[in-house]
């Protein structure tokens, strides 16, 4: 005799699956874009652009743009600060040069 809710004995239960974590905010990296402006301001500019885009392309559903923009605002920081650490050395190799020959 067969029961109106029995599941049939050849149909097997679904498997489960796995859990999958949402994805996290990324750090907007402002820090590094302050650090543009203090090096390097030029490069501050695209390291701020980047930087305030990071919450409302998260906010709109886009995690990939996000994390890209986050990326992009550290790379800037980090690139104004190798700039600045390239115009100190090829200051000190100048006064060193002047000196050396004055």
């Amino acid at each position: 005799m067969s029961y109106p809710y029995e599941q049939p004995a050849s149909q097997p239960y679904p498997a489960a699956q796995p859990y999958a974590q949402a994805p996290t905010l990324p750090a907007s990296n402002a820090g590094w874009a302050v650090v543009a402006v203090i090096f390097f301001w030029p490069l501050a500019i695209p390291a701020f652009n980047h930087a305030l885009k990071v919450h409302p392309l998260w906010l709109m559903g886009d995690a990939q743009g996000a994390h890209y923009s986050s990326n992009r605002a550290g790379f800037f920081g980090k690139l104004s600060l190798g700039v600045f650490a390239v115009f100190i050395a090829l200051y000190i190799a100048f006064i060193a040069l002047v000196i050396a020959n004055s």
